[in-house]
């Protein structure tokens, strides 16, 4: 078996506030739909879909959500944009399992956001917002860093579980939401 250093382990952790957050905090503590908040301030609002994959979730997501470390789920990233600015970086983790029932059809959501699905039904429960400074180092800012340049040396994130009452056992998915820097000049 191989021990991961102390400081994986805190690299991994995440916050139950978001300290220091200055500007960003509004959007951090939402705890309503971030998607319905973004398209009542913007123009033209859209889900740029980067990419949709069988993958490996990170270790920190597979213990976050009760998953077999190495066992792949279906891997989402989007950018969420007001007409051609990134706004918003979203990593989604839905584990096979629970992708049944009335989750059956967030595998193939194209460029339709996953929070208006999630909101919608009211047998979903949200467990409560973790917050990270994420820099450059951060696996999840490197995938940022891919499609946006340039960027400050750090950005946050937020992330969450969502959970659904339902005859399936274990019907949870991850979503993780990296705020740009655009974000914060919506009014």
């Amino acid at each position: 078996m191989k021990i991961l250093p102390v400081s994986f382990y805190q690299r991994a952790r995440w916050l139950l506030q978001p300290m220091n957050s200055g500007a960003y905090r509004p959007w951090l503590i939402e705890r309503g739909s971030l998607t319905k908040r973004l398209q009542s301030k913007t123009r033209l609002f859209q889900v740029n879909p980067l990419l949709v994959h069988d993958g490996l979730p990170y270790l920190d997501e597979s213990i976050l959500l009760g998953l077999v470390p190495h066992h792949q789920a279906l891997l989402r990233d989007v950018m969420l944009m007001d007409d051609k600015q990134a706004l918003v970086f979203a990593h989604s983790v839905l584990p096979h399992a629970s992708l049944r029932g009335t989750w059956r059809g967030l595998s193939r959501l194209g460029n339709q956001p996953l929070g208006a699905a999630l909101f919608a039904d009211p047998r979903v429960l949200r467990a409560p917002l973790q917050y990270k400074k994420i820099c450059q180092h951060h696996v999840l800012y490197q995938q940022v860093a891919k499609h946006i340049k340039p960027l400050p040396s750090c950005l946050w994130a937020r992330r969450s579980v969502f959970k659904l009452k339902s005859a399936y056992k274990h019907q949870s998915i991850l979503v993780t939401e990296v705020f740009l820097p655009a974000v914060i000049e919506l009014k």
